[in-house]
């Protein structure tokens, strides 16, 4: 196959921090055209990254253009849905950022159309792809840690909230916290256990903190234009018992010394989490040892990108007709989730799923 050519449309932050970046690691690829109501922003990413890519205004054209193979969806949520469907009714593989949609029954749309159109679809949860969940993950496939049976998730910053672009409006971001750090806090413990059958889910989400904008790393934000939560809890059970109880917030009182999505996995053999100094890439491991409970840290020197591992194996799932790193099966569970977690806060119920 020759060289793929790529589109993308929105040219934000995880366009042109992750996105772009990635890809031009590879040399079997071209970034083809650029989108964005904004052109300017085009503009610019062709001069930063010395590109040479078409620049559109319109989605619609970019997503007709017949010399393209593949679309990244970059943009704001609620359009995540509209414009993978208009990519794959034109023939080309879509990467969809993270959340794949705002709701349950638009991603399964997308999952249809791409099985319509004969595409592939993956979407951005790349925080699994770090060192110490690989690790992880591994263990639980080498049955190290026997039958896991509860799982904690957890992403708590104390003040990190994304001030820029629209994610404190909910019409136009579709929600907060949840639609930014939850997706990944919910995927990570079922990535890790390979489990994404659900039963309950109850949760809570709070916005107590939209009036302290003081000391955000990201700068300060609005409280007139801030309708989403900044916090939220949940916790999840499976089908087959096991429980996950997971934690993301943007702005709290509270310290967690990570700086991105970390997990505990308990079963009955051993346990194993995340720890400092470098929590992507350090895992200490809990279980008896000749009779006593042992605890030992490894810090772990593979090098791993968690942005360049989730695009590497998108390109090549095309290229050599295989799987995405990230089905779209497990992204809309999650999805689903993050409803269920709505609907929980609203209602005070636990949420049941009935399939």
């Amino acid at each position: 196959m020759d060289k793929l050519r790529i589109g993308v449309i929105g040219i934000g932050v995880i366009a042109t921090t992750k996105h772009i970046p990635s890809l031009l690691k590879r040399d079997d690829i071209e970034i083809a055209a650029l989108c964005d109501v904004d052109t300017g922003r085009c503009e610019k990413a062709n001069k930063d990254f010395a590109l040479k890519a078409k620049i559109y205004k319109d989605y619609h054209e970019l997503c007709q253009d017949a010399g393209l193979d593949v679309v990244h969806v970059c943009t704001p949520n609620p359009l995540h849905c509209e414009m993978t469907l208009e990519a794959l009714k034109n023939g080309k593989h879509v990467h969809c950022e993270k959340p794949m949609a705002c709701t349950y029954a638009d991603t399964q749309k997308m999952i249809a159309a791409a099985k319509e159109a004969g595409k592939k679809l993956t979407v951005g949860l790349q925080w699994r792809y770090n060192p110490a969940p690989l690790k992880m993950k591994e263990m639980v496939e080498n049955g190290e840690l026997g039958e896991i049976f509860h799982v904690r998730s957890q992403q708590l910053r104390p003040r990190r909230l994304p001030a820029y672009g629209v994610y404190t409006n909910k019409e136009l971001n579709g929600g907060g916290v949840l639609m930014d750090g939850g997706p990944h806090s919910i995927d990570l413990p079922m990535w890790l256990t390979d489990n994404y059958d659900v039963a309950t889910v109850r949760g809570v989400t709070f916005d107590k903190m939209k009036d302290f904008p003081e000391g955000n790393d990201l700068g300060p934000w609005d409280p007139q234009n801030f309708d989403v939560e900044d916090t939220a809890m949940a916790l999840i059970t499976m089908k087959n018992g096991m429980m996950i109880y997971m934690e993301t917030a943007w702005a709290t009182n509270m310290q967690q010394e990570a700086p991105g999505v970390i997990a505990s996995l308990a079963g009955t053999k051993a346990g194993v989490d995340m720890v400092g100094p470098t929590f992507e890439s350090s895992v200490r491991v809990t279980k008896m040892v000749d009779g006593k409970l042992n605890t030992e840290t490894t810090n772990l020197d593979t090098p791993v990108n968690m942005n360049e591992y989730d695009i590497n194996h998108w390109i090549d799932a095309i290229k050599n007709d295989g799987q995405p790193a990230v089905l779209p099966e497990q992204a809309a569970v999650v999805t689903r989730v993050i409803e269920a977690i709505y609907e929980s806060a609203a209602t005070g119920k636990t949420i049941a799923f009935d399939s």
